[in-house]
């Protein structure tokens, strides 16, 4: 490694860290003072609190992580060129791309990292702060776990068994309900193959029910209009959902293939896979993007300035990216192209950008 090679990385990795470090700073207290109120309701223990916060913070550096890479190439190259270092380095022959380089390569280097961490840290810490929330702070009962594919809740109706909540279409493919006696016998099995949110409630055009008589004869029926009601309404299924950071790749991925050998539609999920690895990427991205800024700027460029490009930048890469993603979970465009379109886009303007530099 040359002088320049580790003065340029050490500039970089010391701002990364100081702008990671900030950000997760100011998103906890955000995120503190908007959960506060609602949590201390509850009446939880401090130790409780405390945990639900410490096992939030691996997924929020995640998130974190592509403005930092932003802010800390904006800021180091602009330290640079006000201190007149890029201008001695031209003078000395050296170009812009031998400074890009190994800014590159340490952001390629960390979004490696990145992706490790969102697979091994982040899944298994969301579900724990989600458990931290519902159980241990608000005091609810566990009453089964919700993922992709299957959901066991108990109601005052008995148990009940649902294949698939597509929140989207707000519609629930195979339903089942157990419905037993205080001492578990059971005495009906009601099956509807789908219900749809309509007119705020839920409406089931077919349905079946299978009485059990006390020597264990099963007579079948219709289900009847009214006869069964859920009482979980679209947001409390959405809640009891698990969401894609609680789990890994290979999960979601088995999630995704169980869903569509039973014939129902998984494209949202296919979204949030390709988006898995999409997002490690964008602190390179980002890296991108910024180093044409950083030198295009030069000395006329201040700190305050690099600071409010780099927020501008990262305001319209989470635009572009919410916007994508919402179009591909609906089905506007197809799952690769929703998890990918903002760092294409941005690679693209990065281009641009680097091309109408002065690199001489």
């Amino acid at each position: 490694m040359t002088i320049l090679t580790r003065y340029v990385v050490t500039q970089y990795l010391r701002l990364f860290f100081l702008t990671l470090t900030a950000g997760a700073t100011l998103y906890m207290v955000i995120h503190f003072f908007d959960r506060i109120g609602n949590l201390s309701r509850y009446d939880p223990s401090t130790a409780a609190m405390a945990a639900y916060f410490v096992f939030r913070l691996p997924a929020m550096l995640s998130e974190i992580y592509p403005a930092a890479s932003l802010l800390a190439v904006l800021l180091s190259l602009g330290l640079a060129a006000r201190n007149r270092e890029i201008l001695a380095l031209r003078a000395c022959g050296i170009s812009t791309w031998q400074l890009a380089v190994p800014l590159i390569a340490v952001a390629a280097a960390m979004s490696v990292l990145v992706l490790a961490w969102n697979e091994m840290v982040v899944p298994p810490t969301m579900a724990r702060c989600r458990y931290l929330n519902d159980v241990v702070i608000k005091k609810k009962t566990f009453q089964g776990a919700f993922n992709a594919t299957s959901l066991w809740f108990q109601d005052t109706q008995g148990f009940i068994s649902i294949d698939f909540y597509d929140a989207n279409q707000q519609a629930i493919y195979g339903l089942t309900l157990y419905d037993a006696d205080p001492s578990f016998q059971l005495n009906r099995i009601i099956e509807v193959p789908v219900l749809r949110w309509r007119d705020e409630r839920w409406r089931a055009e077919v349905g079946t029910v299978k009485n059990i008589g006390p020597d264990g004869e099963i007579l079948d029926r219709f289900l009847e209009p009214g006869e069964f009601e859920l009482s979980e309404d679209p947001r409390d299924l959405a809640a009891r959902r698990r969401r894609a950071d609680e789990f890994s790749f290979l999960q979601l991925k088995n999630q995704i293939d169980v869903l569509r050998a039973k014939g129902l539609n998984a494209d949202e999920f296919v979204v949030d896979l390709h988006h898995k690895m999409a997002l490690p990427f964008a602190g390179l991205v980002t890296v991108l993007v910024g180093f044409p800024l950083a030198v295009r700027g030069g000395r006329r460029a201040g700190i305050a300035h690099n600071v409010a490009l780099g927020l501008a930048v990262g305001f319209a890469y989470f635009v572009v990216t919410a916007v994508a993603l919402s179009a591909g979970r609906a089905g506007g465009i197809p799952p690769v192209l929703a998890a990918w379109t903002a760092n294409s886009l941005f690679i693209v303007l990065a281009g641009a950008l680097y091309i109408g530099a002065d690199t001489a």
